[in-house]
C-alpha cells in the first residue's frame, strides 16, 4: 500500500474542512437532511479523485447517506470547486466509515473472557 504523502494529507484536511462547512452551511439540506459528520478525505495521489469517508449520527442510516450523497456528488464538486483554490476539483467517492465499528470490535475481543484470562497468564 502506497504511503501518502504530506502534501496528500494537506489537501485532503482543506477539502474535509470546506465540505465540512458547506453542509454546515445548510447549502445541500434539501437534498440531505439526515445527520452525519466527515471522518476523513483521502485524495488520489494525482488529485483525480478524493474519497469521503462519513459516518452517520444514526448508524442505520449510513448506507442511505453515503447513497444520497454520491446520487449528488457531481453538485457537491461543482460547488467545492467554487470554494477552493485547486487547478482541478476532485471527484467525490462517498463511502461509509466503518473505523468506529471496527474499533468498537476490538474492544469487544480484548474484553472477552478467554483473552482477559490469556492476559491474566501472561502477566504471572
Amino acid at each position: 500500500m502506497k504511503k501518502t504523502s504530506k502534501r496528500q494529507y494537506q489537501v485532503g484536511e482543506v477539502l474535509k474542512r470546506t465540505l465540512s462547512n458547506m453542509f454546515r452551511e445548510g447549502l445541500f439540506e434539501e437534498k440531505i437532511s439526515d445527520l452525519f459528520s466527515i471522518t476523513e478525505v483521502s485524495p488520489s495521489p494525482g488529485y483525480q479523485t478524493a474519497w469521503v469517508f462519513v459516518s452517520a449520527m444514526d448508524p442505520s442510516k449510513n448506507e442511505e447517506i453515503v447513497k444520497k450523497l454520491n446520487e449528488i456528488s457531481g453538485e457537491i464538486r461543482f460547488m467545492l470547486a467554487k470554494k477552493i483554490d485547486m487547478r482541478s476539483t476532485p471527484a467525490l467517492i462517498f463511502k461509509f466509515d466503518n473505523s468506529l465499528d471496527y474499533a468498537n470490535r476490538i474492544e469487544e475481543i480484548l474484553n472477552s473472557p478467554d483473552v482477559k484470562k490469556d492476559l491474566e497468564k501472561s502477566d504471572n
